[in-house]
């Protein structure tokens, strides 16, 4: 997405503030959300159960908000998180 998107952090959308947007420059291009979470010394059980909130939270805070009102359609969700150098990553 190099000059094909904005890229903001810790906005206001919805009902609370998301990790990072990439909103689009152009329409017909996707936007995405991406929500972080980190924990020490996690089982990768709980990592995966980690990544999994951490989607969950963009939906139930209703992230997409800003950028559904611009009139972007296809908005890809990411829930990451991290423990030492292990990463889990739930998508949708």
């Amino acid at each position: 997405l190099l000059g094909g998107a904005f890229v903001t952090s810790n906005r206001e959308s919805g009902d609370g503030r998301y990790d990072i947007q990439l909103k689009p420059t152009q329409k017909g291009l996707p936007g995405i959300l991406i929500e972080l979470k980190a924990e020490k010394n996690c089982s990768d059980e709980k990592l995966k159960k980690l990544s999994e909130t951490a989607l969950q939270q963009i939906n139930d805070k209703k992230y997409e908000t800003e950028l559904t009102t611009a009139g972007v359609r296809t908005i890809y969700k990411y829930g990451v998180a991290f423990s030492g150098k292990k990463v889990e990553v739930a998508v949708g």
